[in-house]
């Protein structure tokens, strides 16, 4: 048990204790409990959003899609590529400078990388698929 000699020396202590106070310092300081960012809903420092807004551009460009329904499939598509590469990368960064040394934490990040990039092969795959389906409806004569 503290004695109240520490209590009012630890009070005073975190009176000086504020946090950051600079946007730089707070920038920093919200990615701290930050591991290695697989459940991450933020944008992390090693990503850009702008690829991804030019990934969407060029899947709209090459598939054109005539109809919302395909609209749909290639944005799906576009999402699907980008997690595709996300995940891509993760496994890139897990062997440089990924979390920690131990390697049985590696293997388990790595499978979790695994696990997702396989979801969203799946995903790119089966939009595609709709995707071409639908296309290939849109071509072929209707029979009576």
């Amino acid at each position: 048990m503290a004695t109240k000699k520490q209590i009012a020396a630890n009070r005073r202590n975190a009176q000086k204790a504020t946090g950051p106070r600079t946007p730089r310092g707070k920038a920093v300081s919200r990615l701290n409990a930050l591991r290695h960012g697989l459940r991450a809903r933020i944008a992390l420092p090693h990503e850009d959003l702008k690829e991804l807004g030019q990934i969407r551009e060029l899947f709209l460009r090459s598939y054109q899609p005539q109809t919302p329904e395909q609209a749909r499939l290639v944005e799906l598509m576009s999402s699907a590529n980008w997690q595709l590469r996300y995940w891509q990368r993760a496994e890139d960064r897990l062997f440089g400078d990924g979390p920690g040394n131990d390697p049985l934490s590696r293997v388990r990040t790595l499978n979790r990388i695994s696990q997702r990039a396989a979801r969203y092969a799946r995903a790119f795959m089966r939009a595609y698929q709709l995707y071409q389906r639908s296309t290939r409806a849109k071509t072929q004569p209707e029979h009576r």
